[in-house]
């Protein structure tokens, strides 16, 4: 039994596999070729108008401030009247700097000028009473000339050098008052407009000045206008031409270029709202785009597809086999966006665009 389930098992099995279809032969492989494909744009040539312009940003800001500093070092500040925020008018005092030892001096130095004016004043009296009495007994009679010519040289030489004195103290103190109303001057801050307290250095009060230092701004907010941020700005525009200008979220504002007359300064352009905006906050971020030089209707590529080495204008064009070669090309201007072609390659051309 055993040996018959074996048989039949095997039978079975190669059986089995004799039912299998035959693995076929001859087969064909196919492979897909991709074509390749360029990692860059191209561009035609084409005839419109080249422009070059430049963008400039301005600023919203007062027209008038003031930076505000002690004219002394190494004093300590007294007090500080003044906070961010707080009107102010002109003439007002917004800091002060300790000054006791300098009143002091000053009023020592004052009274004795006062004293030796005093004195000065009494000795060229006395002196002016004997000339007056010798003159006098010359007249009657009681003198010679050569006498009369004796008492007056005694007299004049008697209080020349005491009145030099007094004179040569005076010039000398009032050298030093001069200096002293110079370092007093420099230990106050006044307001010179009237305005807005725009900032107070921290800490201020108790601190050590600095001669020069900004301590303290005041503005004047009632006077407000767009400041170009460049200086050469002023160069685009002329005195009262209209100009609109267009925030980053795009409103716009109608403004006109203010006269160097009304102007704070000549190094700057700004631009004064036609239409007052009370909404419209200090710091607020505006820019105006100004046309510099332009070619209408001339053959231009983008200027990413012009490269410039040496001196040098050049191209990148494709060949009949697709190949990328190089071509030189000479322009006229640069724009900010195209670039004017004047010769190289015809309307119509297609290059690469890098």
């Amino acid at each position: 039994m055993l040996l018959l389930s074996a048989v039949l098992t095997q039978a079975i099995f190669f059986g089995g596999c004799g039912l299998l279809p035959a693995e076929e032969t001859g087969g064909t492989i196919m492979l897909i070729r991709s074509e390749a494909v360029p990692d860059y744009e191209l561009a035609q040539v084409i005839r419109g108008d080249v422009v070059l312009e430049q963008t400039l940003y301005c600023t919203y800001a007062q027209m008038k401030e003031e930076h505000l500093s002690f004219g002394v070092n190494a004093r300590t500040v007294q007090h500080v009247y003044v906070a961010m925020g707080d009107s102010v008018k002109q003439g007002d005092m917004l800091a002060k700097l300790y000054t006791d030892d300098l009143d002091s001096q000053m009023a020592s130095l004052t009274e004795r000028m006062e004293k030796n004016e005093i004195l000065l004043r009494q000795t060229n009296e006395l002196k002016d009473y004997d000339l007056s009495a010798a003159e006098q007994s010359y007249r009657r009679g009681e003198l010679t000339k050569a006498q009369y010519d004796e008492r007056v040289s005694q007299i004049e030489s008697g209080v020349r050098s005491q009145i030099q004195n007094y004179e040569d103290s005076l010039y000398i103190d009032g050298l030093y008052v001069e200096q002293l109303e110079e370092q007093l001057a420099g230990c106050y801050i006044y307001a010179g407009m009237d305005g807005v307290v725009s900032s107070v250095r921290s800490r201020l009060e108790g601190s050590r000045s600095v001669d020069g230092a900004e301590v303290i701004t005041v503005v004047d907010s009632s006077q407000c206008a767009f400041r170009c941020d460049k200086t050469e700005g002023a160069s685009y525009f002329t005195n009262g031409q209209e100009v609109v200008l267009t925030t980053g979220n795009g409103q716009e504002y109608a403004t006109q270029v203010m006269s160097p007359e009304e102007a704070p300064d000549d190094k700057y352009i700004y631009f004064t709202l036609k239409e007052p905006d009370l909404a419209l906050a200090v710091g607020v971020r505006a820019s105006v785009t100004v046309q510099l030089d332009s070619r209408p209707d001339v053959l231009m590529l983008p200027n990413a597809a012009v490269y410039s080495a040496d001196g040098k204008q050049y191209v990148y064009c494709e060949d009949e086999n697709g190949l990328k070669m190089m071509k030189f090309v000479t322009v006229g201007l640069a724009g900010s966006k195209y670039t004017e072609i004047t010769g190289g390659v015809a309307e119509g051309d297609i290059v690469i665009k890098r």
